[in-house]
């Protein structure tokens, strides 16, 4: 008999069954498939086996740019593992432990070993190639540098000056976040030892030796972090640290456009303290012709333009508002304290040129409110302020035909409210005519006036002369 035959009369006997052996097989089912479950193969991680491949490349390499950057992309190479190592071989010479001690002695082809900046742009223009390749490397470059900006007053001051200069060339080149130099502000033994201005300063000067770098271009990366000159007011030590000093600094070291950014910088916090100060004062409800005075004072001692003192009045009566409520309510008080602070005002724009700047001022405001554009704000300010002898009608006029655009912002903006504002100019233009014409027949008048009492008078006289004979 066949097998399954067999099977088959042991089960319709009720035998078990059982397989060559005689042991007894269990019931299976014909379609279930054993699966070996898939786990994940994990490697230990082994940094040392990475930095020491690494430095057989620097050895084998020779100081060859090309040839470095060739061996270093290699598959063989776990840069997603090992980013970190990399960097800190490429820049420190070896594998970086915390407080800012080697894990042994450095490289010599390292950035901080370099003898020369052509020797350490190797390492650099290395880093640079390779995470163009690899693009997540610029991370693992944040971390390593603010790694190392944390130890910085650990290193010699040959390691500082190669380590700034290293920094500076990697932001050029968008090799690393700006927002990555804020630790050098957390850094206190940096900062009162002087090594963190230092550092910044030796920063930005090779950022500025890079080709096409200039000093907006490097403001504008820096802005971007939430750093400016401000921010390196406090790398200074406590003991000389203030504004002027900085621009006396960078004066020295002949960085004449830093020193206007710092001028600049300064000259807005000034003008930031005078609105604030307006601001109290007309929520306090201190006479205008008095808060002016205090305004002049202020500007007359810190240096202010008529321009600056007319933007701080209108800035500081703006604040004052609460724009929080409803669109009408908004507007409503916004006219109202306009109204009630236009002698200020008046105090404040004692020429046309000074006009014409609250007029842009203003024009700057509403079109930053898509609300009050929208209510034409703008029409209803220049028309209060015209009926309080704020704004002349020649400035009004002259701001109109000029077609004044704001300095940022879209055309548009101020597109509607040039279309907004043209019955009022209209207006201004008619009552004009009328005026003059009003002017003119009275002129005319007084002119028939005198010409017809010469004539009287003559035939006067000759009456009295008839009357005397």
């Amino acid at each position: 008999m066949y097998a399954s035959q067999k099977s088959a009369a042991a089960l319709a006997a009720g035998k078990p069954l059982v397989d060559a052996s005689g042991k007894e097989l269990k019931p299976t089912l014909s379609s279930g498939l054993v699966r070996t479950r898939k786990r994940n193969i994990q490697t230990k991680r082994d940094p040392e086996a990475f930095r020491n491949r690494l430095l057989e490349v620097f050895d084998e390499a020779e100081g060859d740019v090309k040839k470095l950057v060739q061996l270093l992309d290699n598959d063989s190479l776990d840069y997603s593992r090992y980013g970190d190592v990399f960097g800190e071989v490429i820049l420190a010479g070896n594998i970086v432990e915390p407080g800012g001690s080697l894990r042994s002695a450095p490289t010599p082809h390292c950035v901080f070993e370099s003898e020369t900046e052509e020797k350490a742009t190797i390492g650099v223009e290395a880093m640079h190639q390779i995470m163009r390749r690899k693009p997540f490397l610029r991370a693992r470059f944040d971390a390593v540098v603010s790694k190392l900006l944390i130890c910085l007053s650990t290193f010699g001051d040959v390691e500082r000056d190669r380590f700034a200069f290293a920094v500076g060339l990697m932001l050029s080149r968008n090799m690393m976040s700006p927002s990555v130099l804020n630790q050098l502000k957390t850094n206190k033994t940096a900062v009162e030892s002087g090594h963190a201005l230092a550092f910044m300063i030796r920063l930005i000067t090779c950022y500025l030796e890079a080709p096409l770098m200039t000093v907006d271009k490097l403001m504008g990366s820096l802005k971007s972090a939430n750093i400016d000159t401000g921010t390196m007011v406090d790398l200074m030590p406590t003991g000389d640290r203030s504004a002027d000093a900085l621009s006396e600094h960078f004066r020295g070291l002949g960085l004449g456009k830093l020193v206007e950014q710092n001028e600049r910088r300064i000259k807005q916090a000034k003008v930031t303290d005078a609105v604030a100060a307006v601001c109290a004062r007309v929520r306090a409800g201190v006479p205008g012709a008095e808060t002016y005075a205090w305004v002049a004072g202020h500007a007359k001692d810190v240096g202010l333009s008529e321009g600056e003192v007319v933007g701080a009045v209108w800035g500081g009566i703006v604040d004052s508002v609460d724009l929080s409520r409803k669109q009408q309510q908004n507007r409503t008080s916004l006219l109202g304290t306009i109204s009630a602070s236009a002698d200020l005002l008046v105090a404040a724009c004692k020429n046309g040129q000074a006009e014409l700047e609250l007029l842009s001022r203003i024009q700057t405001f509403v079109s930053a409110d898509m609300e009050f554009l929208k209510l034409a704000v703008f029409r209803d300010i220049v028309t209060l302020l015209y009926r309080k002898d704020v704004l002349s009608e020649d400035a009004i006029q002259r701001w109109y035909s000029r077609g004044s655009t704001l300095n940022k912002g879209s055309a548009a903006s101020s597109n509607i409210i040039r279309v907004q504002m043209q019955p009022f100019v209209k207006w201004l233009e008619t009552a004009e005519e009328e005026s003059s014409e009003e002017e003119g027949a009275a002129s005319a008048a007084a002119a028939q006036g005198d010409a017809a009492a010469p004539a009287t008078g003559s035939d006067a006289a000759p009456a009295a002369a008839d009357g005397a004979a």
